[in-house]
């Protein structure tokens, strides 16, 4: 699969890396430009390609790895088009630990408000409720960590999931952006929750 990563923070940098060595072709963007990407990223390889923040949403799937406060400047021009897969990753930082401030969204959603801003595709949240240095810990073979899972489109969920799968993980869909993604945004009850199950019950 072609996929798209925007952002070069630990999220983004992790989740290219594993797709690459996973066999995908990746196309990677940040607000730096191409040079400041492949110097961020440290590897080389035929299937990892810096690139620009439009050529990372014409993928069929893309990661959407940056910062809160920078989401409306990466979607401002309407994300992807044509029904493509983005994948929110965001939490409603404004900035973070120690000092850390959540945005007041007023009864609003992280999730519905990228949607919003990103009507043409089909947004799915997911890897956004463990900090990455938890999320990719290492365990033992005989177990997997869950990955929580919310959209409001079947198929662009099942995409998702099987790319989770693929990455060594339990995913679990839990319904819409509404309701599961609120579950899923800082301070909901998912948010910080680690789950693990057995590997074999999880193939």
């Amino acid at each position: 699969m072609k996929i798209g990563v925007i952002g070069t923070g630990a999220v983004g940098k992790t989740l290219a890396i594993k797709l690459v060595a996973n066999g995908h072709q990746v196309l990677v963007a940040n607000s730096r430009g191409r040079e400041e990407v492949a110097d961020s990223l440290g590897i080389s390889s035929s299937r990892l390609t810096p690139s620009s923040t439009p050529e990372a949403l014409s993928c069929e799937l893309t990661f959407l790895t940056v910062p809160w406060t920078k989401v409306r400047d990466v979607l401002g021009h309407g994300g992807p088009q044509d029904g493509r897969i983005l994948v929110d990753t965001t939490n409603i930082f404004l900035s973070y630990p120690p000092d850390a401030q959540i945005d007041d969204l007023k009864g609003d959603s992280g999730s519905e408000i990228v949607a919003r801003l990103a009507p043409a595709a089909r947004v799915v949240k997911a890897f956004n409720t463990l900090p990455f240095a938890r999320m990719f810990a290492p365990l033992h073979d005989c177990m997997k960590r869950v990955i929580f899972i919310a959209g409001d489109d079947a198929p662009a969920v099942a995409t998702v999931a099987s790319l989770v799968n693929e990455l060594g993980f339990h995913p679990v869909s839990l319904g819409s952006l509404a309701q599961a993604g609120r579950q899923m945004e800082l301070a909901g009850p998912l948010s910080g929750l680690e789950l693990l199950t057995p590997a074999q019950a999880a193939a």
